[in-house]
């Protein structure tokens, strides 16, 4: 059997250079309850997936380096994607996470593969899509 057929993906891990300011941006900024926090670690709640950010200096079985290298705010390491049931839901979000300090690359728009999409980055720079179908 295939890896990919084995389970379905069960987390979302995201190394990040400041563990306490990460995990500021996700509980205050985008609602994540903590659930689990240990040296160098901490696991959200979520709906379908854990989400789990992971100090780059704590992560196990790896060379012990001072911390990932910046990256440009141009250039993002990945892409996590929610998505809601309308276009109108995706509007009422942008708004709500704007309103709480998220900056947003503009405001939500129709894109030519059928969805209307918003971006966010984190403070680690990784890249969040919000998008419905059309």
């Amino acid at each position: 059997m295939d890896f990919s057929q084995l389970q379905s993906i069960s987390d979302i891990c995201l190394l990040v250079q400041n563990l306490d300011r990460s995990i500021v941006f996700y509980t205050e900024k985008l609602g994540f309850t903590v659930t689990r926090r240990t040296e160098g670690f901490a696991a959200f709640n979520s709906q379908s997936i854990n989400l789990v950010v992971w100090e780059s200096t704590h992560v196990p079985d790896e060379p012990r380096t001072p911390s990932l290298p910046p990256t440009t705010r141009e250039e993002h390491r990945a892409c996590l994607s929610v998505k809601l049931h309308s276009g109108a839901a995706v509007d009422a979000l942008y708004e709500g996470l704007a309103a709480r300090g998220i900056p947003f690359k503009r405001p939500p728009a129709d894109y030519p593969w059928g969805a209307r999409c918003c971006y966010f980055s984190d403070p680690d720079n990784y890249l969040w899509e919000i998008y419905s179908d059309a």
